[in-house]
């Protein structure tokens, strides 16, 4: 699969920000796509390119679905009285002891990683820099930032697996 997914990497970038409209967010896309589809089993997948097509178009999807639907939640909040949907929010503790557990198991995950994947995850998805940013500051290539992006997000993904 990992074949598959250098040979298509490009294709699949292009794809997703064809069709999202942002190049960071195609390569968060194709990030997730390749955490996917490292998932599978190669066995029971005949075409490879075809399939990590498709995980990125379900991937857009979902992601242009949940950009629709925060629009609507904002809009749907601002038309009935804000003391009212606030006090709704108020979590349980049930879901205050769930989130605490998710966070140290996120911390714990973090503390396992190379020194290396932890600055590139951190820079990345804590402070939303981009690849190119990433690589001015470590002297990474594209595909080492990826590739360690790709085992911060495993072993975050992994532990909190675990924890569900």
């Amino acid at each position: 699969m990992l074949r598959a997914f250098e040979q298509e990497r490009e294709n699949l970038l292009r794809l997703a920000a064809r069709r999202l409209g942002d190049l960071e967010e195609a390569r968060d896309i194709v990030q997730d796509a390749f955490i996917r589809a490292a998932g599978a089993s190669d066995q029971s997948i005949d075409d490879r390119p075809a399939y990590l097509r498709t995980i990125v178009i379900n991937l857009v999807r979902d992601r242009m679905r949940r950009r629709n639907s925060a629009g609507v939640m904002v809009d749907l909040q601002q038309e009935s009285d804000p003391l009212e949907w606030t006090a709704a929010d108020t979590p349980s503790v049930e879901q205050v002891i769930y989130h605490r557990q998710r966070l140290e198991a996120f911390e714990k995950a973090l503390r396992t990683l190379t020194p290396r994947s932890r600055e590139v995850f951190i820079l990345r998805k804590l402070h939303g820099k981009s690849h190119d940013e990433i690589a001015s500051v470590t002297g990474l290539s594209q595909s080492a930032i990826e590739k360690h992006l790709y085992r911060a997000l495993s072993a975050c993904r992994d532990i909190l697996e675990k924890l569900d």
